[in-house]
């Protein structure tokens, strides 16, 4: 039976963005270090994440040390000799971590590996010293430290090149123990085409996780959002980018910049279509930018579980006639029809370049986003179409304790109409969006949530570039 350790997270610094899958590989290695030393019995630990100037003040105060260090250890237990009585579930708590993470990005760049891997790292030093070991008093401890750090990474996939078990001294020891070379190959692939036709729930399907919000209303992504797919030695990078549309103000401007500027620098396009017929003014537009870019592209027709089949075989020969697709793949991003062809066809665009993102990473976008498009996506479901797109969700606090994660979101609309239709009487509109908002948000952090939805009229802030700022919308320089 697999022992479930009690690992909090906590972030008090806003230097460094942190996402769901850096947390996911912090707490991964705090595991694997508690099985490394055989711990039998549930532990619990608290790790905080501070900025340099945050860890030299407790190191003043705790060490006298007057400079910003990496890591602190606050062991409850002398010497590791953890001691105490314990009800049946109940976790022991063995002390708090504190992570610089501007150091840890520092030392990253410094010794050339990922921030991921040097967060894995400190996150396994420190469990050490909860255990009571400690490098400053001991040279043996220092060794011991040293040796079983590098090795608990291995066994989670993150060891550094070259590394070979201590334990390995014979000539076909040392051949089992490497792992066979994995030959890395990456591609990233731009998905594009029309508002609503299933951008966002295919990658959401590829990934196996939800990333990307999804509505019945157009329009709902509003940035690119990158996935990230790792089987094998392969590793997809895909784009989910704004559905392509003629822009009525400067927020629909700058979706289509995001949408076209997706298309550059990409290995191939994955075109999504529904089944049609004839292609429209908006989906020739859109084979016209692909042909001008002279990438490679897929067409995907989407939403087969609920097409005619004459229909679709028509949809087929008419595109076929405007480009010269690498392939035609008619799938269901609702239920994965076909996908895994549309994935085996995209190998094709690999190429023999390492990989840009570790291999638990599903997407770059830090919590904060992914809670803000949460609550969106939420608002567009549940209200009614009177409702236009005008609006936008901002995190202002998001504040991290042990068991708790304590939000307060703002949501702008444009409209005094429409700020009392989104409250509703009495709140009861509101209230809703924050109980599915939470139930989602829970799921995705692992902790009970508290969240505070405030409403306000930003009048026109769509048309205006000082509010589209401030409200997230910016180009990257």
């Amino acid at each position: 039976m697999k022992i479930k350790n009690k690992i909090y997270t906590k972030n008090d610094q806003k230097a460094v963005e942190l996402s769901s899958t850096q947390r996911s590989i912090l707490k991964k290695a705090i595991n694997a270090a508690l099985e490394f030393e055989e711990i039998d019995f549930p532990c619990e630990i608290s790790v905080s994440f501070v900025d340099n100037a945050q860890i030299q003040k407790l190191n003043a105060h705790y060490r006298q040390k007057d400079t910003p260090t990496d890591v602190l250890s606050f062991p409850l237990f002398e010497d590791g000799d953890l001691d105490g009585e314990l009800a049946e579930g109940e976790a022991l708590a063995i002390g708090d971590i504190v992570i610089s993470v501007e150091k840890a990005v520092e030392q990253a760049a410094e010794y050339g590996h990922s921030f991921e891997r040097e967060l894995a790292f400190l996150a396994v030093h420190s469990v050490l010293h909860l255990l009571g070991y400690d490098h400053e008093q001991s040279v043996d401890d220092e060794e011991y430290m040293k040796e079983s750090a590098e090795e608990i990474l291995f066994n989670i996939g993150l060891a550094r090149e070259g590394y070979l078990k201590p334990e390995s001294k014979k000539v076909e020891d040392i051949i089992s123990i490497i792992p066979t070379p994995i030959n890395q190959k990456t591609a990233f692939i731009s998905i594009i085409g029309r508002p609503n036709v299933g951008k966002s729930t295919l990658m959401n399907y590829i990934l196996g996780e939800k990333v990307a919000i999804v509505s019945k209303k157009p329009q709902t992504t509003r940035g690119q959002i990158k996935g990230i797919y790792t089987k094998d030695s392969n590793q997809f990078v895909f784009l989910d980018t704004p559905g392509i549309h003629k822009p009525k103000n400067k927020l629909g401007e700058y979706m289509m910049k995001e949408a076209n500027e997706s298309i550059a620098g990409t290995d191939a396009v994955v075109f999504i279509v529904e089944s049609n017929e004839t292609p429209n003014n908006g989906e020739v537009d859109i084979v016209n930018k692909i042909k001008a870019s002279k990438l490679p592209c897929i067409l995907v027709i989407n939403k087969v579980d609920i097409a005619k089949k004459d229909k679709l075989l028509v949809t087929m020969d008419n595109f076929s006639k405007l480009c010269d697709f690498k392939s035609i793949i008619p799938i269901s991003a609702l239920n994965g029809e076909n996908v895994d062809i549309l994935l085996k066809e995209l190998e094709q665009f690999l190429k023999d370049e390492n990989w840009f993102f570790p291999p638990d990473m599903i997407t770059d976008q830090p919590e904060r986003v992914i809670v803000a498009e949460i609550i969106r996506e939420k608002l567009l479901r549940l209200l009614d179409e009177e409702i236009p797109h005008g609006i936008a969700v901002v995190i202002e606090e998001y504040t991290e304790k042990k068991d708790l994660v304590s939000i307060r979101a703002e949501i702008y609309c444009e409209k005094e109409a429409h700020k009392k239709i989104i409250i509703g009487k009495d709140g009861l509109a509101l209230k809703k969006v924050a109980t599915y908002a939470r139930e989602d948000i829970e799921k995705l952090l692992g902790k009970k949530v508290y969240l505070n939805l405030w409403v306000k009229v930003k009048k026109n802030w769509r048309d205006s570039d000082l509010n589209l700022n401030r409200l997230g919308f910016k180009e990257e320089k």
